[in-house]
């Protein structure tokens, strides 16, 4: 059943709260997640296939910082590059729909992209690239191999 709305209103960016190590993010104009596990069918005598093979999980993460932001995030971090993995939560909430809280665990930073020009109204903004290890969609995580490697819940 789709839940309805009291007074029409509908998650956006005002409803989005990011959680860093070092607070909740107010300079921060984009994220982008998401993650994967690719299904390839598997063939062997005939055209047809025999069943499946899982690939592996694949998530991905990036998130652009206002430089005031992307300073503090290092500060905290003790440097862009640190081993320390953290997490980011992501948290969609507003009065008329219940709050969405996803958990994108265990990053690393593998990238810092950064630009300014002429007549810039937000020089120095840092794109990072983060590897994450898994993605919590509302709670829970969208896979989790056991020790034998099967999937958990």
């Amino acid at each position: 059943m789709a839940e309805t709305t009291i007074n029409g209103q509908l998650y956006d960016w005002e409803s989005v709260e990011i959680r860093l190590p070092n607070g909740v993010a107010v300079g921060i104009t984009e994220i982008n997640y998401s993650d994967e596990r690719s299904v390839e069918l598997r063939y062997g005598k005939g055209g047809t296939p025999r069943g499946r093979g899982h690939k592996n999980y694949k998530p991905s993460c990036d998130l652009t910082l206002d430089l005031d932001e992307a300073e503090r995030l290092r500060s905290e971090l003790g440097g862009y590059y640190a081993k320390t993995p953290f997490n980011i939560v992501v948290s969609y909430g507003n009065n008329d729909q219940a709050t969405v809280t996803d958990t994108i665990k265990d990053c690393v930073i593998t990238k810092v992209d950064t630009s300014a020009k002429q007549d810039d109204d937000n020089a120095g903004a840092k794109k990072l690239e983060v590897q994450p290890q898994m993605i919590a969609w509302n709670g829970t995580d969208a896979y989790n191999a056991g020790r034998d490697g099967s999937p958990g819940a």
